[in-house]
């Protein structure tokens, strides 16, 4: 008997986490574009449970609703915190009899099983007008929204949460509490400690008593700024006039927008980027609107730290069709490709970076969201990606003024080709500034097509263009066996030296195992020592090598202007530098794993070395670490001179970059903080196993690179 009682309760219990999993909700409409002047309208839902559940169970609530013809859905995103939750999008279009305004309903039972109040039933309700505007002559268009399904906050940590509230056909938006008379919620709770702003729709924690989690049942109002009448098919009229205090006045639109928020154990400390994370460049800011192409990838990068905790997780709310990757330099990176049917609408993407303490605490940052207003696609290219090369042809016309002589790669030294309809770039995956980025599934390759000036030019006319290219790989491909990250040996030549290669070569501890070529982009955690020799592959006899400069370059390219010093003058730079040997033929030296690696996907050393002629007291060698004053030693050579030393030459070696769990936030310095611009979206040409990419974007002026504030790193 008692075995049989205890196998009833847990089928109780375990219908009552089944029933009780509902985690909040939304929707979104617009009339969707016809040419035979019939009514359609795409209407986007979002739904969260404790499990991925896709169906559609919306249905008439007053009005003509019409029929669904199309119906399409997906997983957003998921995460095992906060009580462990899956965010689904639906997209159904319904073909209309006319315009006039329904409203379509969705409810059942229950909220998450531990909401304050003890659960209850949840209900979604959504009005509908496409009733063309007066002002715009169009069909109105709701606002979009969009929120994670649980937001969380530490019970001592007061917090605002800025909900999206943006009108495409700029209205005001208003968000209020939904109403049980009018079917617009199912508990209908106003909680304690909590307030709402409804006219800039912020939700405000305050202090609570009570931890646990809170359903939040919110409506959405659009307002028009101005008197406007909305026309309707059967040449009926509706007056639509601003908000006010006056009950009568109707909304333009209504949509549900519900969401639930767990108060959490207090947290030792409340200021953001201690145990909260803070987000970082290059890290969109609230409310910003970014623009994307039809059939263009958008890319939108995240980034955030934390010095007591360590970033585990970005969660997302977007459309139907999002992903989201994490780069082996921390940052997060969601991609949406809009399609044709997208053009002129509004796609709201909300992000939060969750952090963790423990196996058992994690933490949440603030909420920020984001509107992607999608236009017409971009320039006609085509990317071709092999194993070891990347290949670009951009058509002309697209970008009219541009002369072919005056485009190049990253690398100046890199210049493009053109003929009279087309412009051409054929590179090596890992030449002219090519940058590698790594993925857990993919292996990123990316240049850009810039323009330039000529400096015999005194008036630039030319209008200028960044074509960022990429190539993206499937790390089970095959291009592991062609492209070789490692650089090759130096080969020098000057008159009385004749000609020598040096090798520029990292090593295990204590210089006993050199790296194996194999083996790169080198990994390092942030304080853990690097070892580095230069040396020459044959000895050349009575020379010694000496280390002028050493610098940190996201690129394999000496004169790129971003650098991290590491030695100058034959100085050290960086502290934890260690000279190993001495007037020598080769230069064994060290140093500290830096922060300066984590700000890029992948970073390169590059060094400038003098050779000279061993034992001479007048060489540049002789004269050790200067502070750039002492007049150097002249390398000319008169004709019955015997040479002392050679010119500079730059060696390099990498790419090296920081383990992904490495906790960047604990080796912070003012000194390696570089604000660098990224602007995202690609046009996809998928070749066998890999896909190219191309962005197309005008620019007025040269980008700025500028040290950000100590408080932003």
């Amino acid at each position: 008997m008692a075995v049989y009682t205890h196998l009833l309760a847990l089928l109780l219990l375990a219908t009552t986490a089944m029933a009780s999993h509902f985690y909040g909700g939304s929707m979104t409409f617009n009339r969707r574009q016809t040419s035979d002047g019939s009514y359609k309208v795409d209407i986007r839902f979002k739904a969260a449970y404790h499990v991925c559940d896709q169906s559609d169970d919306w249905y008439c609530s007053s009005g003509n609703c019409g029929t669904k013809t199309s119906y399409a859905s997906g997983r957003i995103d998921s995460s095992p915190n906060g009580g462990s939750w899956c965010q689904t999008e639906a997209v159904m279009t319904r073909t209309l009899t006319s315009n006039l305004p329904f409203q379509l309903r969705k409810d059942s039972c229950c909220w998450i099983y531990n909401v304050i109040t003890g659960g209850g039933n949840w209900r979604l309700l959504t009005t509908i007008d496409l009733g063309v505007r007066s002002d715009t002559s169009q069909p109105n268009r709701s606002p979009v929204a969009t929120t994670l399904p649980i937001v969380r906050v530490p019970q001592n940590c007061p917090r605002n949460y800025n909900l999206l509230s943006c009108d495409p056909d700029k209205d005001q938006v208003r968000c209020r509490y939904g109403l049980l008379s009018a079917n617009e919620c199912g508990m209908c709770n106003q909680h304690t400690g909590f307030t709402l702003d409804e006219n800039t729709c912020t939700l405000s924690y305050r202090n609570t008593s009570t931890r646990g989690i809170y359903g939040f049942e919110l409506v959405m109002e659009d307002y028009p700024t101005k008197n406007i009448s909305l026309r309707y098919s059967n040449n009926s009229t509706a007056l639509r006039v601003p908000f006010s205090n006056n009950p009568s006045i109707q909304p333009l639109s209504k949509i549900p927008l519900q969401f639930s928020l767990e108060v959490e154990a207090p947290a030792p400390s409340c200021v953001e980027g201690h145990y909260m994370p803070r987000f970082i460049h290059p890290t969109p800011a609230h409310g910003e609107h970014l623009p994307a192409s039809v059939n263009q990838e958008l890319e939108i990068r995240i980034k955030a730290t934390a010095i007591y905790t360590s970033i585990v997780d970005v969660v997302i709310s977007g459309p139907l069709n999002s992903t989201k990757e994490v780069t082996t330099s921390g940052e997060y990176v969601i991609n949406w490709t809009p399609t044709a049917d997208n053009l002129g609408q509004h796609f709201p993407f909300c992000f939060i970076a969750e952090a963790a303490q423990n196996v058992s605490r994690t933490y949440q940052s603030e909420m920020r969201c984001v509107i992607v207003v999608v236009g017409r696609a971009g320039p006609k290219a085509d990317v071709v990606c092999t194993k070891d090369i990347m290949s670009v042809t951009v058509e002309r016309a697209n970008i009219s003024g541009i002369h072919g002589n005056h485009l190049r790669l990253n690398d100046p030294s890199c210049l493009v080709t053109s003929n009279d309809t087309h412009v051409f770039a054929n590179f090596s995956l890992n030449a002219c500034g090519t940058q590698m980025e790594e993925t857990d599934e993919h292996l990123i390759f990316k240049n850009e097509i810039v323009t330039y000036d000529d400096p015999r030019d005194i008036i630039t006319r030319r209008h200028e263009v960044e074509i960022e290219v990429m190539c993206k790989y499937h790390k089970q491909s095959s291009i592991t066996a062609k492209f070789d990250a490692h650089r090759p040996a130096v080969n020098i030549t000057e008159r009385g030296f004749g000609t020598f290669s040096y090798q520029f070569e990292f090593y295990e501890s204590g210089f006993t195992t050199r790296k194996s070529p194999n083996s790169y982009p080198l990994e390092y955690e942030v304080g853990q020592t690097i070892y580095m020799q230069i040396s020459p592959i044959n000895l050349v006899k009575k020379t010694e090598l000496f280390l002028e400069s050493c610098s940190a370059k996201p690129y394999d390219n000496p004169s790129y202007p971003i650098s991290y010093p590491i030695i100058a003058n034959g100085c050290k730079v960086d502290s934890t530098v260690k000279f190993l040997s001495s007037h020598q033929s080769s230069v064994k030296f060290s140093m500290d794993a830096f922060k300066f690696i984590g700000q890029f996907d992948q970073v390169f050393i590059t060094c400038s070395i003098i050779i000279c002629e061993a034992n001479n007291p007048y060489t540049r060698c002789a004269q050790g670490c200067t502070n750039g004053s002492v007049p150097l030693p002249s390398s000319h050579v008169h004709k019955r001179e015997a040479p002392m030393q050679t010119a500079s030459h730059f060696i390099s070696q990498g790419p090296l970059r920081l383990r992904r769990s490495s906790p960047l936030t604990e080796f912070a310095s003012p000194s390696l903080n570089l604000n660098l611009m990224f602007v995202a979206g690609c046009l996809l040409a998928v070749v066998g196993m890999v896909c190219g990419v191309v962005v197309y974007k005008s620019r007025t002026s040269k980008i700025n690179y500028q040290r950000l504030k100590s408080d932003e790193i």
